[in-house]
C-alpha cells in the first residue's frame, strides 16, 4: 500500500496517516501482547519509519498521538458503557460487548505502555 501511495504522488508530494503501533524496544512476550491487543497491522515487524523508506519515502516523521488516543478511547468506553442498553438493542448485546472488551484490551496495553498512537509524515522525492 505504501508503494502505491508513492506512486500515484506526484514529485515533493507528501503522505499522512494515524496508526496504533508497538513501542520500540519491546521484549518478544511484550511484542506479541501488543500485537494481541491492537488492529491487524499492530503485528507488522517493521517500524513504519522502515516501511515508508522502504517504499522509497523521505522526510519521515512521527508525531507521538498516544495521551490524546487514550483520552479518547476511555471517553468511548465510557460513553458506550452508560448508553450500553440503547446500544445493544441497536446492535445486539454481544456486539456491543465484544467491542468494548477489545476497546479495554487495548487502552490497558497503551496504559502499560505497550501501544502507541502516531502521526506518521513522509515526502515521495
Amino acid at each position: 500500500m505504501l508503494r502505491d501511495s508513492r506512486r500515484v504522488l506526484r514529485p515533493g508530494g507528501r503522505t499522512a496517516f494515524y496508526t496504533i503501533h508497538p513501542v520500540a524496544g519491546l521484549t518478544p512476550a511484550q511484542r506479541r501482547r501488543a500485537a494481541r491487543s491492537g488492529a491487524p497491522a499492530v503485528a507488522t515487524a517493521r517500524t513504519y519509519e522502515d516501511l515508508l523508506a522502504a517504499a522509497g519515502f523521505t522526510q519521515i516523521s512521527r508525531t507521538d498521538c498516544t495521551d490524546g488516543f487514550a483520552a479518547t478511547a476511555q471517553a468511548w468506553l465510557s460513553e458506550w458503557d452508560a448508553s450500553f442498553a440503547a446500544l445493544a438493542a441497536l446492535y445486539g448485546e454481544q456486539t456491543v460487548a465484544e467491542r468494548q472488551r477489545k476497546r479495554r484490551i487495548q487502552l490497558r496495553a497503551i496504559r502499560d505502555g505497550l501501544l502507541a498512537r502516531s502521526l506518521f509524515t513522509a515526502t515521495r522525492p
